[in-house]
């Protein structure tokens, strides 16, 4: 526990991290968006949260690719870290509730890939290789998979609940 402890006062992003996905949860189980926001400007509440979130998802994906291409650069995975991490609570502040059917499904796999974006090797350290890569393909598959599952919920939202 001590050295989770030092690891965390090392690299803050993991605390707030956490607080990010507990207030997650929290907002997705009390209803906090949706009993606060007045429902007139619910929807211009979810488009704005969302098209932050959606900018903010897109430029991790930009952050990787830099990455990929430039292995010296430990600024990019830096701001994929903290970029996570607003990407969680940008998340709490936009979702109204776990939904049914795929929005839970694209819930849980958020959620999932912000959790095993906070259990890196900075944190676990994974001591062999096979572990790193699973984590890593497990980070990275969730990830694949909110794209579809995000695009298939802008257009429902769109085209049933906005214009």
């Amino acid at each position: 526990m001590t050295e989770l402890l030092a690891i965390a006062k090392r690299r803050p992003y993991i605390i707030y991290g956490f607080i990010s996905l507990v207030f997650i949860l929290l907002m997705l189980s009390t209803g906090v968006v949706i009993n606060s926001v007045p429902s007139q400007q619910l929807f211009l509440w979810q488009v704005v949260t969302g098209t932050l979130l959606l900018l903010t998802l897109m430029y991790q994906w930009v952050l990787l690719f830099l990455r990929l291409f430039n292995k010296q650069s430990p600024a990019h995975y830096k701001a994929h870290r903290w970029l996570g991490v607003a990407c969680a609570t940008l998340f709490a502040l936009h979702a109204v509730s776990f939904g049914y059917g795929w929005t839970n499904t694209l819930a849980v796999v958020f959620i999932l890939s912000a959790l095993t974006g906070l259990l890196n090797r900075e944190i676990v350290g994974y001591r062999k290789p096979v572990l790193y890569k699973l984590w890593y393909w497990s980070h990275v598959t969730l990830s694949v998979n909110l794209a579809p599952l995000t695009a298939v919920h802008i257009w429902v939202a769109l085209v049933y609940e906005g214009f």
